[in-house]
C-alpha cells in the first residue's frame, strides 16, 4: 500500500490532492493497487484548512488532519509516518505541483529504500523581481542531478521523496530542529552515516509558489540560525558553513562583521525590494552566518 503524505501550513493544496487522487484512481482501475492520501495541517490560523478538508471529504481514500498546535516540519512528518497505513510513504510538500501524468507510476517502479524525484522551476519572466524564484531558478540544475545520483544524500530534499515506512520509522527526522531550515540536509547526512543511500530518479514536481521577498529573507535568516546551531552535526554537508569556517580560520570574522553591521540594513532593503540581487543574497547569507561566530 502507498501512503501519500502531505504536510501543509496556511496553503490550499486542494489541486495537488485532486491530481494525485486522479492518478491513483486511474491505477486502481487497471491493477491491484491500494493507496491513501493524508493531509496534515500544522495548525493554520486562517480558514484555508477548512477548504482543503472539504475537498478531501469528497474524495475516496483521503484523510485530513488539523493540528491544534504547530509542531514543526520534522515532527509533523514523523507523525504522518506513524499514522500511515502503507508500507511505502510518499512525502510531498503542499505547495508543489504534479507535472507528469506518470508521477505515481514512476515512484512505484523503484524498490529503493528511499528515493527522491526532485523539483523543477520553469522560466517565468514575470517573477524576476521575486527573490525566491531567482534563487530556485538558479539552483534548478542542482535539483535535476538524477542520472548518476551524484551526492544524492548531500542534496536531499523533503519536498518530494518516497521511503519504505520501516526505514523512516527506524530513521525519523530529528525533532530537535523545531525552527525552519536544514532538517533535510541533516537527514541526508544521518542516512549516510547509517549506510542508507538516497536514490535519485527523474520524477520532479513543479515549484511555482514563491513567498514574498520579505518572507523569504526572514525564513533564510531563521534557517541560518538553525545551521549555526547544528554546525557540528552537519559539518561537510553545507558549502555555506564551509565558507564561514574558512573565513573564521583566516581571522576575518571581526573585520567582516564590522563592515556587515554598516551595510546590513541596505543589503536587506535590496533583498526585500522589487529588484533583489542574488549576489547580494549570497553575501548576506554568508555574513549573517559569520556574525554568529563573532561571539564564539
Amino acid at each position: 500500500m502507498l501512503s501519500i503524505l502531505i504536510p501543509t501550513f496556511e496553503y490550499d493544496c486542494s489541486e495537488l490532492v485532486k491530481r494525485l487522487h486522479q492518478q491513483c484512481e486511474a491505477r486502481v482501475k487497471t491493477t491491484a493497487f491500494d493507496y491513501e492520501i493524508v493531509v496534515a495541517d500544522d495548525a493554520s490560523q486562517t480558514d484555508i484548512w477548512m477548504k482543503v478538508k472539504a475537498t478531501l471529504e469528497t474524495l475516496t481514500g483521503c484523510t485530513f488532519m488539523h493540528l491544534e498546535e504547530n509542531i514543526g516540519r520534522s515532527r509533523i512528518r514523523n507523525l504522518l509516518a506513524k499514522r500511515a497505513k502503507g508500507d511505502k510513504l510518499l512525502f510531498i510538500d503542499s505547495h508543489m505541483d504534479i507535472i507528469s501524468d506518470n508521477y505515481i507510476q514512476r515512484y512505484l517502479e523503484t524498490d529503493a529504500d528511499i528515493c527522491q524525484g526532485g523539483y523543477q522551476v520553469e522560466r517565468n519572466d514575470n517573477m524576476k523581481g521575486n527573490l525566491r524564484y531567482q534563487y530556485e531558478y538558479r539552483a534548478r540544475h542542482l535539483n535535476r542531478k538524477h542520472a548518476d545520483n551524484t551526492d544524492a544524500n548531500r542534496d536531499f530534499h523533503t519536498s518530494n521523496f518516497m521511503v519504505k515506512r520501516q526505514v523512516f520509522l527506524d530513521h525519523p527526522l530529528d525533532e530537535n530542529i523545531n525552527k525552519y531550515g536544514y532538517e533535510d540536509v541533516l537527514y541526508g547526512k544521518q542516512l549516510s552515516e547509517s549506510g542508507i543511500m538516497v536514490t535519485s530518479i527523474d520524477n520532479p514536481v513543479g515549484f511555482s509558489h514563491f513567498e514574498t521577498n520579505a518572507a523569504f529573507v526572514k525564513k533564510t535568516e531563521e534557517a541560518i540560525a538553525t545551521l549555526y546551531n547544528i554546525k557540528d552535526r552537519i559539518d561537510g554537508y553545507s558549502r555555506l558553513l564551509a565558507h564561514a569556517q574558512r573565513l573564521k580560520r583566516w581571522h576575518l570574522t571581526g573585520i567582516l562583521c564590522g563592515m556587515f553591521s554598516l551595510v546590513r540594513a541596505k543589503m536587506r532593503e535590496n533583498l526585500c525590494g522589487p529588484h533583489p540581487n542574488l549576489h547580494i543574497f549570497d553575501l548576506y547569507k554568508l555574513l549573517t552566518l559569520l556574525s554568529f561566530y563573532r561571539h564564539d
